[in-house]
């Protein structure tokens, strides 16, 4: 990318993740938070390389915005601070929900010239805040950006530029493709993790509670670990993306009231078969995945170059 100013909105974890990433990218890392402590932090984690007390004199000298807020907080800051891009500008976001923010970024910044195109990182743990920021945490990670129908090809090229800098896979995407698409493959997970987390858990007695808490080893770790993410977070995310939550939700029960159908039959052969189909699926998508960080590492090798940054 050519050397220019990006400001990040918000430095949590993606926001300071992001900022840690483009270390040694060129571009000169414009940084802000409305909480003090959490400025201060990410420029002593050089997560960033300038804060200002008030976003309004970065948003003026930024080339590129990336928006790393809640969904609510993105869509509240486009509106309160429009005014303050320069027409031309880029704006793109993390958001997991694409067609609220786009359609909120429509009304705002109508009319100013300033170019929003909606990206969401396929990145990120249960944990947050910038102590808990990594520059590894995009590595292989797919990224959707999601233009606007009318969207200028140039702002969308800088967008997967930024992200295609930082060694993700840029996978180009409709809004409402992506929201059906996300709610199928992130946000039913958390649902049901978190059902199985109160449904494991959840016992009648203190002493039941006890013996249920021994009972559990990795299995439960692994399948619950999401489980312990923000629920405020979790709710914003389902509060905007209800119709395909609710969607996806319904294909879980399908699968699911299949092997209870299965195990009351006590047709076990039937259950061996089903299960068999999961491990299957799921064996080819970790060789997926496997091929293409394989395919991502040896790239710029070929090129006797490294996009990582420093």
């Amino acid at each position: 990318m050519k050397k220019k100013n990006i400001l990040i909105i918000g430095l949590g974890l993606l926001g300071a993740s992001l900022g840690m990433a483009l270390r040694g990218s060129g571009m000169r890392r414009l940084g802000w938070s409305h909480r003090r402590e959490t400025r201060c932090a990410a420029l002593a984690a050089d997560a960033v390389d300038e804060i200002a007390e008030q976003p309004e004199s970065l948003l003026a000298r930024a080339d590129l915005t990336v928006l790393a807020l809640p969904i609510p907080a993105i869509m509240t800051f486009l509106e309160e601070y429009a005014c303050c891009w320069r027409p031309g500008v880029v704006v793109t976001d993390v958001g997991s929900v694409k067609t609220d923010i786009l359609e909120a970024a429509r009304r705002s910044l109508a009319g100013r010239g300033v170019h929003f195109i909606g990206s969401h990182p396929m990145a990120g743990t249960e944990k947050r805040g910038v102590a808990c920021a990594f520059p590894e945490l995009y590595e292989n990670a797919e990224v959707f950006v999601v233009p606007p129908p009318d969207a200028a090809p140039e702002a969308v090229a800088e967008v997967e530029a930024l992200w295609t800098a930082i060694g993700t896979r840029v996978v180009r995407i409709g809004a409402t493709e992506h929201d059906d698409l996300v709610a199928h493959t992130s946000h039913v997970l958390h649902i049901l993790a978190s059902a199985l987390a109160l449904s494991v858990l959840d016992a009648a007695s203190p002493e039941a509670r006890r013996r249920r808490f021994a009972g559990c080893a990795t299995g439960f770790r692994d399948t619950s670990r999401i489980a312990s993410s923000n629920p405020v977070m979790w709710r914003e995310i389902i509060e905007h993306n209800q119709p395909a939550v609710l969607a996806a939700m319904r294909d879980f029960d399908r699968r699911y009231e299949r092997f209870r159908t299965l195990i009351e039959q006590g047709n076990f052969d039937a259950f061996e078969q089903e299960f068999a189909e999961g491990k299957r699926l799921r064996d080819e998508w970790v060789a997926y995945k496997c091929a293409t960080a394989s395919e991502k590492r040896e790239k710029p090798a070929a090129a006797g170059t490294d996009n990582r940054g420093s």
